[in-house]
């Protein structure tokens, strides 16, 4: 039985890399759009033969005391800058031990939200990776899960949200958090369906697809009527047409668990190309999240 609430904070990973600042940024922002609370999680993975003594004046104690003050005086700096930035946002701060994708992994059990840092590899394709942390996460929590990256253009920090629809179950929360998020941002929503291409008439396979968007669209907007919807139908592969479609996006949102073209999210070979195709940050949502 899934735990997802979507009134329980948004939770984020903190870490001390250069995706640390943004993932928060972007992580804090969501959380005072939906008037919910933020929770910063710090995850101290052990070295071996490290674990704190009994004795207090141990050299171990000393250092293992140490150790913990480096992480949770990580964790105020970034509690007191976002509460600078965010008057009236309520912080709250978590330094576990364990390994980040088990801790994160746990936590998210509470979380309406769960977003990670993601680093950006600049080379052939401009590949993504996620430190192993993200792929482990993402299709594990029943809430959620962001992966923020830089956007590779300004001008998508203020695009439209953009999401995928491929008529599935999966895509149903999508849509929803799609919506949300575009509301929230006071930006435009943008719809994609990608179509595999196909011996066929495609006059009659877009009208089709333009078909399946509305309906997956049908009532979101009578909810959120302050969001302009744009709806869009392409041709090729998804990951890649859903990667180059995002390039101006504030976030591209899909479905996980669903069929078609997203099936088995994070496993298939669409997630994992679009995972290292993304232009910015990216939103995989699961259909337990309707």
């Amino acid at each position: 039985m899934s735990s997802y609430d979507a009134h329980n904070p948004v939770v984020v990973g903190v870490t001390r890399s250069s995706t640390g600042r943004r993932a928060v940024d972007w992580a804090a922002d969501a959380a005072a759009g939906r008037g919910l609370s933020l929770c910063l999680v710090h995850a101290q993975e052990w070295p071996a033969g490290a674990a704190p003594k009994e004795r207090r004046d141990s050299p171990e104690q000393a250092w293992a005391s140490h150790f913990r003050a480096t992480g949770q005086s990580l964790l105020d700096d970034f509690r007191d800058s976002t509460e600078q930035r965010l008057p009236g946002l309520q912080v709250t701060t978590r330094l576990l031990d364990g390994r980040p994708a088990s801790v994160l992994r746990e936590v998210a059990e509470e979380a309406s939200v769960l977003v990670v840092g993601a680093q950006r590899v600049h080379g052939p394709g401009e590949a993504v990776t996620f430190g192993g942390v993200g792929p482990s996460l993402v299709g594990h929590p029943p809430c959620p899960v962001a992966l923020v990256l830089e956007p590779k253009h300004e001008a998508s920090r203020s695009g439209p949200v953009m999401v995928g629809v491929d008529g599935s179950v999966a895509s149903v929360s999508a849509v929803a958090f799609a919506f949300e998020e575009a509301a929230v941002c006071g930006v435009e929503l943008r719809a994609v369906q990608v179509r595999r291409p196909r011996y066929g008439d495609w006059p009659a396979d877009l009208q089709e697809s333009y078909i399946d968007i509305s309906e997956a669209l049908a009532g979101w907007q009578e909810k959120y009527p302050q969001v302009t919807v744009d709806q869009e139908v392409v041709m090729g592969s998804p990951a890649v047409q859903l990667a180059e479609a995002a390039v101006d996006a504030r976030c591209l949102v899909v479905g996980s668990r669903g069929v078609g073209g997203f099936r088995g999210m994070v496993l298939g070979s669409t997630s994992r190309t679009l995972s290292h195709l993304a232009p910015g940050p990216l939103v995989i949502v699961p259909r337990e999240a309707a």
